[in-house]
Order: C-alpha cells, then sequence, then structure tokens
C-alpha cells in the first residue's frame, strides 16, 4: 500500500510538470508567430500592466523567481523599449519597472490572443472543472510555499 501511494505522489508531479511543459510550450509557440518576446518577458508585462510600476523584488515574488532571473529579463526588456526603470521616490534603494509606451502596445495586442489561447487549451474542461483546478492548484503551491 505505501509503494502504491508514493508512486501514485510520483506520477502526479509527472503529470503536472509534462501538462505544464506542452502549455508552455504551446504558448511559445504562439508567441513566435508574431512577436519577438519570450515567455518569462510576457508574464513580466503582464504583471505591469494596470500598475504604476512595480518594484523588482515584487515582480520576482509574484513570478516566484529570483531577482537575478528578474534583473536579467528587465534589462533585455529595457533594451527592446518595453520597460523601464525608475528609483522609488519614498526609497531610493527600490527599482521599479514600468511598462513603456511600447510595452503596454505589445500587451493589449497580444492579450486577446493569449486569452484565445488560453480558452483553446482549456476547452477540455467545463467551468466547474476549471474552477476546481484553479483552486487545487492555490492550494498545492500554498502548501509548498509553507513548508519551504
Amino acid at each position: 500500500m505505501e509503494k502504491e501511494t508514493s508512486d501514485r505522489e510520483v506520477m502526479l508531479w509527472v503529470r503536472l510538470a509534462m501538462t505544464f511543459n506542452v502549455v508552455y510550450q504551446e504558448i511559445k509557440h504562439e508567441l513566435n508567430k508574431e512577436e519577438n518576446i519570450t515567455v518569462p518577458q510576457l508574464e513580466i508585462i503582464a504583471c505591469l500592466d494596470r500598475t504604476k510600476g512595480l518594484a523588482l523584488s515584487e515582480i520576482a515574488e509574484r513570478l516566484l523567481v529570483t531577482g537575478g532571473n528578474i534583473t536579467g529579463l528587465i534589462d533585455r526588456m529595457e533594451r527592446d523599449g518595453y520597460v523601464h526603470r525608475v528609483r522609488d521616490k519614498t526609497d531610493r534603494r527600490v527599482v521599479k519597472a514600468l511598462l513603456t509606451e511600447k510595452g503596454f502596445e505589445l500587451y493589449k495586442s497580444f492579450y486577446p490572443r493569449y486569452k484565445k489561447i488560453m480558452q483553446r487549451i482549456n476547452s477540455g474542461l467545463t467551468e466547474e472543472e476549471r474552477k476546481q483546478l484553479q483552486r487545487l492548484l492555490k492550494k498545492l503551491a500554498k502548501g509548498v510555499m509553507q513548508k519551504g
């Protein structure tokens, strides 16, 4: 019984990883059709949409990546004209990233396509299954973060 349970735990992780990779590759494929931007860059642009800028540390926290990863991504995005950096007015140690007009336009142009891609990917699930999956994934992530 113990081995069967542990095998299921491993298979759950394998299935989750495989599903993530399939979805990630599909989004990456769609991005490469028209935009010269990576999935992580799109995630940053989506984080910055409708904000007055976010601290790089907050972006890293929201995307669950290291500050070093964010710094490199922001460097490239700033070079390509999608974002710019500013120092926080109340705490000069804090550096924020803000979308440029070019970054905002990219987000506005891609977001409708992104929603269609996600609708197509999720079309095999009912609305209730989507809600349930969202709840379960959130619960899983919360449990992992509490133990970390």
